[in-house]
């Protein structure tokens, strides 16, 4: 969309430009470069992965650190850049390469070397284990081969912290890969989430009739920003209430003048069988990150055993860096405490907990509390000697 439509339309509804931007359209208009970069991973999904290199007309300087950001449920990477301040842009102006994930089924990675997403049902069968198995060991190696560099700083928030603690609990050497692991709102066992949403589904198997009627998607993004950022700028609380139905309830902390904006780039979307995966995790009796449960017939043809694995949180390298919030309904504390004392104390380079911070928080909080993200960039600056070494 060209900037003179973008200024026209702005005009004409009285809206921030930056709802009706791209990705790339938003980097350019505050002064960023853009590349965007494609990844296959071993099972055929196509991911795209986005990277701002530094200012725009600039050239790329190599032997920077990197840092990844990796987004959380039904999110996708423009969350890190539609906050003001915005997450990739701190880091940016911190002397970072900064690289963006976009999870698989998300709007930005909607592509397999053999399958259709809107024709296929075979591609919607996945849920985040895949993304930890299979996701992770293909980008980050990936950035890694195009920087030139030994190691990176991951940042993730909420699944995105999921993924890797997953895959490191079942890879621990792939730690060689990674300077840090800062977990924004991490999440392992979700056995206190305190989310409408998940409540809602818990009582209508609305999941499971969405599959049984062919409908593998969910809350696939459609680019309605301009009708979204009216409504939300017109009934404010439809937009907090929105947010506190599929993610957490609003705390006084959040953003909530920017929401319009943000939420003009949500959701990202995922399968209904990941959904379906997050609300098994609710229904645990007992504290564990297992996989999905096919069923004793499925897990056998899928895991070769009765039961599905697994993860092994004892096993999970570091350094790591937690960020939780004591407001935080999904990432609940009780949760979160947790999972800090079953990874190992060695591991624990950091263990922070933000006051008024909820679940968003982290990444769409008021500038006055955003300031907290400086800790997480001094501490990317902290290791990024290991990075740089030849």
């Amino acid at each position: 969309m060209s900037y003179i439509l973008l200024q026209l339309l702005s005009l004409a509804f009285s809206l921030d430009p930056e709802a009706l931007m791209t990705f790339s359209e938003v980097c350019t208009y505050h002064g960023y470069g853009f590349e965007a970069h494609n990844v296959t991973t071993a099972d055929g999904y196509i991911l795209t992965l986005y990277r701002i290199p530094g200012k725009k007309g600039f050239p790329v300087v190599k032997g920077k650190p990197v840092v990844f950001l990796q987004h959380g449920l039904l999110d996708l990477a423009d969350t890190w850049i539609m906050n003001d301040p915005a997450p990739a842009f701190m880091f940016s102006d911190a002397g970072f390469d900064v690289w963006l994930g976009n999870s698989r089924g998300s709007y930005h990675s909607l592509g397999h070397i053999k399958w259709n997403y809107k024709t296929d049902p075979q591609y919607w069968q996945f849920t985040w284990q895949h993304m930890a198995d299979y996701d992770i060991p293909a980008v980050i190696p990936f950035v890694l081969q195009q920087t030139g560099l030994k190691k990176l700083a991951y940042v993730g928030h909420s699944q995105g912290t999921l993924q890797m603690f997953a895959h490191l609990s079942a890879t621990p050497t792939f730690i060689n890969n990674l300077s840090i692991f800062v977990a924004l709102a991490p999440v392992g066992s979700v056995r206190h989430l305190d989310i409408t949403m998940f409540k809602t589904l818990k009582e209508i198997p609305l999941l499971k009739a969405l599959e049984d009627a062919g409908v593998y998607e969910f809350l696939p993004n459609h680019q309605d920003n301009l009708a979204f950022y009216e409504i939300c700028s017109k009934f404010g609380t439809a937009c907090d209430d929105i947010v506190g139905f599929f993610a957490d309830m609003e705390v006084a902390n959040d953003n909530t003048q920017r929401l319009p904006t943000i939420l003009s780039h949500e959701p990202g979307g995922t399968s209904t069988l990941n959904m379906e995966h997050w609300q098994q995790m609710t229904d645990y009796l007992t504290y564990k990150v297992q996989k999905f449960d096919y069923g004793k017939e499925g897990n056998i043809a899928n895991y070769g055993q009765s039961t599905p694995p697994v993860y092994d949180m004892t096993k999970v390298p570091g350094p790591i860096a937690m960020f939780s919030g004591n407001e935080d309904r999904l990432a609940d504390p009780t949760d979160v405490a947790w999972l800090e004392s079953t990874i190992p104390t060695k591991s624990m380079v950091v263990k922070t907990v933000e006051n008024g911070f909820g679940h968003l928080t982290f990444i769409w909080g008021l500038p006055s509390v955003m300031t907290y993200f400086q800790q997480v960039i001094n501490l990317a600056n902290q290791y990024k000697e290991v990075m740089t070494d030849s």
